[in-house]
């Protein structure tokens, strides 16, 4: 068992037998850092995590949706996962093609070098009194993605151009 691949095959075969056309890869990917979610568990601030799987045949994934799923004896409800496109910005990281739901990243703000959510945003000069979430003069903006000095989500941001260009392709 030293790796523990075996222990994860035999879950795997088991997973495959309570759940019929629906296989689990045989690449897994995890949409956050692992240890990251092993950290977050044990900190408590979450208490379980997702699990995604790509399921070809609409017929089975009606029904999943339907009754949910099962794993190690287990019923679990399943949904949908939203495609997010490229150029979708996320309110957490300000990242691209990410949405908050789906991101593992700590908040950073998307207008200056602060670590919080984008929405939180506040300056910090005593007598300011431009809203929360709204940027003002005194801000000094700092693009999470490409570190410019701009916001995340400006025109001028590198990264949103790759991202709306990639968009443009795909579509």
């Amino acid at each position: 068992m030293g790796n523990g691949t075996e222990g994860l095959q035999n879950l795997s075969e088991k997973f495959e037998r309570e759940n019929e056309l629906v296989a689990i890869p045989t690449q897994v990917w995890w949409l956050v850092n692992i240890q990251a979610i092993r950290v977050r568990r044990q900190n408590q601030e979450i208490a379980a995590s997702s699990v995604v799987f790509v399921v070809t045949v609409s017929k089975v994934a009606n029904g999943l949706y339907r009754r949910g799923i099962k794993a190690v004896g287990v019923w679990y409800p399943v949904e949908a996962c939203p495609k997010v496109p490229p150029d979708r910005g996320c309110e957490l990281s300000g990242g691209w093609g990410q949405i908050e739901s789906m991101c593992g990243s700590k908040p950073t703000s998307g207008n200056c070098p602060g670590h919080h959510r984008t929405s939180n945003h506040k300056c910090n000069l005593v007598g300011c009194s431009m809203k929360q979430g709204a940027l003002c003069g005194h801000t000094l903006e700092k693009c999470p993605n490409c570190k410019g000095n701009h916001i995340a989500f400006s025109n001028r941001c590198a990264e949103k151009t790759e991202a709306t260009e990639a968009m443009q392709y795909s579509g």
